[in-house]
């Protein structure tokens, strides 16, 4: 199939719906895609929409970029991997600093009673590992709860960059496409901004 076959099948598909009293969507919105055209020449209302669509094709071909396809703006999501702390160990692994105050001062106290109990006195060492388990595992909670964080924010970045990047890419595109649209129908005879 050609374009031009394409595009007189596009028009008189938009014809159709808007005799039937339904909205056109690719006449209202797609030729052009915010360019303005007057007929300079007394071109009819079916003949500007013959060239709008014309030029459309032809602008999409020149430029690879077709509004009609173009992903709408928020509609990309951008995937996120698992956090890992330094250690290789996912948040929830069961080591000091992951179960609270209490598991790791009972570890703490488990690990003081033995050391206390070769000393020859288990319930002090009890005590002193109970506090340092406390001490030690919620300085670990902290560090990783900062660690997680500051991943967290690596990754917001990360996507507001790529997302920035896509918007560039988009916008690059669509100003090809545009000057290729206006290239298009100035030959056409009419007047374009």
């Amino acid at each position: 199939m050609s374009i031009r076959f394409l595009s007189t099948k596009a028009l008189v598909l938009a014809i159709v719906f808007s005799m039937l009293g339904h909205p056109v969507t690719l006449a209202a919105q797609t030729p052009g895609a915010g360019v303005y055209a007057y007929p300079s020449a007394e071109q009819s209302q079916q003949q500007q929409q013959k060239d709008q669509f014309e030029c459309h094709n032809w602008a999409s071909d020149q430029s690879g970029y077709n509004p009609m396809n173009a992903p709408q703006p928020g509609s990309q999501t951008y995937a996120y991997s698992s956090y890992s702390s330094s250690s290789g160990d996912v948040f929830g692994g069961g080591e000091a600093g992951e179960g609270g105050v209490l598991r790791d001062g009972a570890r703490g106290a488990a690990g003081g009673a033995m050391i206390g109990a070769l000393a020859g006195n288990a319930g002090k060492g009890a005590a002193i590992g109970a506090l340092s388990g406390a001490l030690f595992g919620g300085m670990k909670r902290n560090s990783r709860k900062r660690e997680q964080q500051q991943w967290e924010e690596q990754q917001r970045q990360q996507a507001m960059q790529q997302q920035q990047a896509m918007q560039q890419q988009q916008d690059m595109l669509m100003n090809s496409y545009r000057n290729a649209y206006r290239v298009c129908m100035s030959a056409r005879d009419y007047q374009v901004q």
